[in-house]
């Protein structure tokens, strides 16, 4: 069954799947915007409705709050003078001669040298690889920073890489996804997805529970928050 709520100026459409194996009536808001009910069987489709008219207000701020955690690129033409973010400071690019192609950090300035500085392609392969082998590091050390913060969670098995719409994920068998983009956000805001995602070992939904949890271990969680929203990465 598909419904729609109407809340305010928003049309929001939502999946209901009546199973067996449920008592009660559950409400999911997902990352990719999908809004599912899972109900009991036989539960009456105007009972499901009220219900989701009664959580709308809920349900349009998870909305909003996953529309905020989408990261915002700005294309790259990777040419001298272009800001490029590292850890939450901006660096400019310095393309420089040299045979062996190479990537450091100096003076506020990010240098790559290549051996045709014409070949923006080849720059542009050098700076993804630099950024994700950063990613792979200082993601590792912020997990293992953050675990300290809970008293009994496992350490998740991390996985960097490129992702659309998230800035991180938690699989239920406990990996850990991270946008490789993430490299460029300041630390604190690194630390608050980590922490985000370390909550859902106990909590899969953003639920009532899950920011209790979530405001215990980082008080100052929603302000990083809305650093990370207003960072364009």
């Amino acid at each position: 069954m598909v419904g729609i709520l109407n809340w305010g100026s928003e049309t929001i459409r939502y999946e209901v799947l009546f199973l067996a194996s449920r008592r009660t009536l559950a409400i999911e808001v997902h990352p990719d915007n999908r809004v599912v009910i899972r109900a009991p069987k036989g539960c009456p489709e105007h009972l499901v409705a009220e219900r989701v008219q009664k959580r709308a207000g809920w349900i349009s701020r998870q909305l909003a709050e996953f529309e905020g955690y989408r990261p915002r690129t700005p294309e790259r033409q990777y040419v001298n003078g272009e800001s490029h973010l590292y850890l939450g400071r901006r660096y400019r690019l310095k393309l420089v001669p040299g045979g062996n192609p190479m990537i450091r950090l100096a003076r506020g300035q990010l240098f790559v040298s290549l051996p045709n500085l014409a070949d923006r392609e080849r720059a542009r392969v050098l700076l993804e690889r630099w950024y994700r082998a950063r990613a792979q590091m200082v993601f590792a050390e912020v997990v293992e920073s953050c675990l300290a913060r809970f008293d009994d969670l496992p350490c998740p098995r991390l996985i960097v890489r490129r992702m659309s719409s998230r800035w991180g994920s938690l699989s239920r068998s406990g990996a850990m996804t991270l946008n490789v983009k993430l490299i460029k956000a300041p630390r604190s805001c690194i630390e608050y997805v980590v922490t985000h995602e370390l909550c859902h070992f106990k909590f899969r939904n953003h639920d009532a529970r899950f920011f209790a949890a979530l405001s215990q271990v980082l008080p100052d969680w929603a302000a990083r928050k809305i650093r990370l929203e207003s960072a364009l990465l």
